[in-house]
């Protein structure tokens, strides 16, 4: 309002002012009518001179009313300033709560969180802060006690359920973290945090079919890439048919978890694997078959050829042949297809026919220590002791691999147990890695029996096993830290020698 009076008040003094060079008459004339003689008189002014005076009283008004405008506003800018402080000083407070409690200072942190509370005269943030830095601080009692009392007041309940479902989870209570974020993620489409702590408690409490559920729903609100919850899907699914299996509980239910999982994600080769099984036991090798030949399309595994061996126990070793080839060439550029056909070899006495199929392996640069060994099986069945012996020292030294034939004595392809499906869960759901427990904790190898059930499947191929060592090996010099291996000359011999010894090899074998 003030500044549209002021506004008038200059508009009108720049009338006047033009005034002062506008007009005929050099006099004004003013002529009073009042009756009483004292009034009667005639004045004369300058015309100049009575705009001067004009334009004198608007400035003097506008001055006068700006005065006593700024008395007025006055006080209100005097608190508006002391809040302004107040503001600051509490932004000053907050700022060093979190900061001290990032730093693990308790005290510190406790006291500024107080003071912002106080400065803030605010019950919702101030226990925002406290919590906040009670978080940054590690103190979960502390900031679960303020997310309770948050929950009491409708404006800050919703983030007094997310911090508490989440320190809930933090502490290991998921029950709770359950109970909260589950209700709210029912209700709520929006609420990816109530997903997160939703699934990952179900996780670590190994409900798996809650779990999947989860997951479905995620997917359908777009929460989770598809491929992701694809796969987490996959590894659920699996997890809830192997731990019926384990119990002996509704075989045709954990064959159907089975079958969706492998349908879900055939390149998990878990649950393609149980699902075989468990076709194997009910009669159904051609199924257990297909899904194998799918999955190894799509991505090789070296217990997927165990379990395909024992798909094929039963034909003619002919037929066998032409399913293993058939099997290898769904996928020829992959190494398991040429490490499975050697190993076939081997398991039938042909060496030429396994060192055919390991020439491209054996050729790389670092071949494993897997390779390595299939390559000096090969050459002792090619009574080429010497050969075999740089072959049996290069494993000694080369990079160790997991050939996954060693999981479970008992006939299962993977012997996981709930922590392992819980990392699965997380590895291969969100990466697509697949873990090998014992292998990654350097245990050592055992037999491992076939995959298929020892009543209700045909007799099983045996899987391929590292060469047992013979007395040779005691005398093969102990590898230093610092020492990459085999000499370079007996290396350098093996790669020069190998395509000639490979066409003279081939060249002897009748048709």
């Amino acid at each position: 309002m003030i500044k549209y009076v002021i506004a008038v008040v200059v508009a009108m003094a720049a009338v006047l002012g033009l005034l002062l060079y506008i007009g005929d008459a050099s006099q004004l004339q003013i002529i009073s009518t009042s009756p009483r003689d004292w009034l009667n008189k005639d004045i004369e002014l300058s015309s100049r001179m009575a705009i001067v005076i004009g334009l004198l009283g608007l400035l003097g008004m506008a001055v006068l009313w700006s005065f006593i405008s700024f008395l007025l506003r006055l006080p209100s800018r005097m608190k508006s300033g002391l809040g302004m402080r107040k503001r600051n000083q509490a932004l000053d407070a907050m700022e060093e709560a979190l900061l001290a409690g990032v730093e693990g200072d308790t005290g510190k942190s406790r006291k500024k969180a107080e003071r912002a509370r106080a400065l803030i005269k605010s019950d919702a943030l101030g226990r925002i802060v406290s919590a906040q830095a009670a978080e940054a601080c590690g103190d979960s009692e502390e900031a679960i006690t303020h997310y309770r009392a948050m929950l009491e007041d409708e404006k800050t309940a919703p983030t007094g359920r997310r911090g508490l479902a989440q320190q809930l989870l933090a502490i290991g209570d998921t029950a709770g973290a359950m109970e909260l974020s589950e209700g709210v993620y029912a209700e709520n489409k929006n609420a990816r945090w109530a997903f997160d702590v939703l699934f990952n408690a179900q996780v670590t409490e190994g409900v798996w079919d809650r779990a999947a559920e989860t997951v479905a729903l995620a997917d359908r609100r777009k929460h989770l890439d598809k491929e992701v919850a694809r796969r987490r899907r996959a590894v659920l699914l699996t997890a809830q048919a192997d731990k019926l299996t384990d119990a002996g509980q509704m075989p045709e239910t954990a064959l159907d978890l089975a079958l969706d999982a492998a349908s879900e994600a055939p390149d998990f080769a878990p649950g393609v694997a149980l699902a075989a099984r468990l076709l194997m036991q009910s009669g159904n090798a051609k199924r257990a078959g297909q899904i194998i030949e799918k999955a190894w399309a799509r991505r090789p595994h070296p217990a997927l050829a165990i379990a395909y061996r024992d798909v094929v126990a039963d034909v003619s070793p002919k037929t066998k042949a032409k399913r293993l080839a058939g099997l290898a060439k769904s996928n020829s550029g992959h190494r398991e297809s040429a490490l499975m056909l050697a190993e076939d070899a081997l398991m039938n006495g042909d060496g030429v026919a396994a060192w055919s199929a390991l020439s491209p392996l054996v050729s790389e640069d670092n071949p494993t220590a897997r390779v390595c060994q299939l390559a000096y099986r090969a050459e002792t069945m090619l009574n080429n002791t010497s050969d075999a012996r740089v072959w049996l020292e290069r494993a000694a030294t080369a990079t160790a691999e997991a050939d996954w034939s060693d999981l479970d004595p008992q006939g299962d392809a993977f012997d996981y147990s709930d922590p392992d499906w819980r990392r699965l869960v997380f590895s291969f759901g969100d990466t697509g890695e697949l873990i090998h427990p014992r292998f990654e904790s350097g245990a050592a190898r055992r037999a491992a029996l076939s995959a298929a059930s020892p009543k209700s499947s045909p007799p099983k191929a045996e899987a391929v096993a590292a060469p047992t060592p013979k007395p040779e090996l005691d005398n093969v010099p102990q590898r230093q830290p610092d020492d990459p291996g085999v000499g370079d000359s007996i290396a350098g011999k093996v790669d020069d020698d190998l395509a000639g010894r490979l066409d003279s090899l081939l060249g002897d074998k009748t048709p």
